[in-house]
C-alpha cells in the first residue's frame, strides 16, 4: 500500500514538472484522489479550477497578479462608501450629501454596498454551516488574513461589515428531523439544496469531503459529477427510503447514514460510465 501511494505521488510529480501541464492526464489522476504530500492537492486544485494556467513558466507572475487583484477586490468590496474620500480630507458630510445611504439610484455606491451585504450574509451563513466546530475553519490563513481581519486597517473589516448590517445572520441550527408532515412527499429541495450548495461538506467528515472534491474538480464539465454523486447517495439507501415514512426518510436524508465515501464514489462512477 505504501509503495502504491509513493507511486501515485510520483505520477503527479511527473505531470506537474512538465513545462506544459497535460490537463487530461492530470484530471485522470485527480479523479481517483490527490495525495496531500508536498502541496500536491493545493497545486492540482488551482490548475483544475483554472486559477493557474497550464504553462509552468507563467505561474509566478500569475500568482502575484491574482493576489494583487484579490487585494484590490477586498478593498473595493469591504470599504464603506465615503471612507476613502474622508481619509483624503473630504468631510463625511460632503460625501454623504452627494451619495447617501437612501439614494435609490442604481449607480449609487451605497446601493451597491447594500447589495453586496446580501451576498456577504449568505457567505456568512454558509461558513457557519461548514463544520464550525472544527479548528480547520477557525485558523487564520497565511494570505490575506491581515487584510481581511486586521482592525487597524484604514477600511472596514469583513467581520465588522457583516456584524453591522441590519439583517443580522443567525447561527444556523442543525435540524436533523426536517419537516414533520407525515405525507410521503419528499421534494429534492428538502435535502438536495444543502447537498449541492455546500458540495456535500455537511454530509461527510472533512477528509472524505476533500476526497469527493478531488473528483468534482477533475470533472471536465465542472461539477456535473456532483449530481451523479447525489444520485448515488440516494440509490445506496433506496431500500431504507422505500420502507420509511416521511419523517424517518427526512432524518435519513438530512443525516446521511453511509460513511464509506469510496462506496458512494464508486456508484457515481458506475452511473457516469453507463451514460
Amino acid at each position: 500500500m505504501l509503495s502504491l501511494h509513493k507511486s501515485r505521488i510520483a505520477d503527479f510529480q511527473d505531470v506537474l514538472k512538465e513545462p506544459m501541464i497535460a490537463l487530461e492526464k492530470l484530471r485522470e489522476l485527480s479523479f481517483s484522489g490527490i495525495p496531500c504530500e508536498g502541496g500536491l492537492r493545493c497545486l492540482c486544485w488551482k490548475i483544475l479550477l483554472n486559477y493557474l494556467p497550464l504553462e509552468r513558466a507563467s505561474w509566478t507572475s500569475i500568482l502575484a497578479k491574482q493576489r494583487e487583484l484579490y487585494s484590490q477586490f477586498l478593498r473595493e468590496m469591504i470599504i464603506q462608501p465615503g471612507i476613502a474620500k474622508a481619509n483624503m480630507g473630504v468631510s463625511r458630510e460632503d460625501v454623504t450629501f452627494e451619495d447617501h445611504p437612501l439614494n435609490p439610484n442604481p449607480d449609487s455606491r451605497w446601493n451597491t454596498y447594500f447589495r453586496d451585504n446580501e451576498v456577504l450574509l449568505q457567505i456568512d451563513k454558509d461558513v457557519r454551516r461548514l463544520c464550525p466546530d472544527m479548528s480547520f475553519f477557525q485558523r487564520a490563513t497565511e494570505y490575506p488574513c491581515l487584510l481581511i481581519l486586521d482592525p487597524q486597517n484604514e477600511f472596514e473589516t469583513l467581520r465588522k461589515r457583516v456584524e453591522q448590517t441590519t439583517l443580522k445572520s443567525q447561527t444556523v441550527a442543525r435540524n436533523r428531523s426536517g419537516v414533520t408532515n407525515q405525507e410521503q412527499n419528499i421534494k429534492p429541495q428538502f435535502f438536495a439544496f444543502r447537498w449541492l450548495t455546500l458540495l456535500l461538506s455537511q454530509e461527510f467528515v472533512l477528509p472524505d469531503v476533500i476526497r469527493i472534491w478531488d473528483s468534482l474538480f477533475a470533472d471536465s464539465n465542472r461539477f456535473d459529477f456532483l449530481l451523479l454523486v447525489c444520485c448515488a447517495m440516494l440509490i445506496l439507501i433506496r431500500e431504507q427510503l422505500l420502507e420509511g415514512d416521511f419523517t424517518v426518510n427526512m432524518r435519513l436524508l438530512q443525516d446521511y447514514p453511509i460513511t464509506d465515501v469510496c462506496q458512494v464514489l464508486q456508484k457515481a462512477k458506475e452511473l457516469q460510465d453507463s451514460q
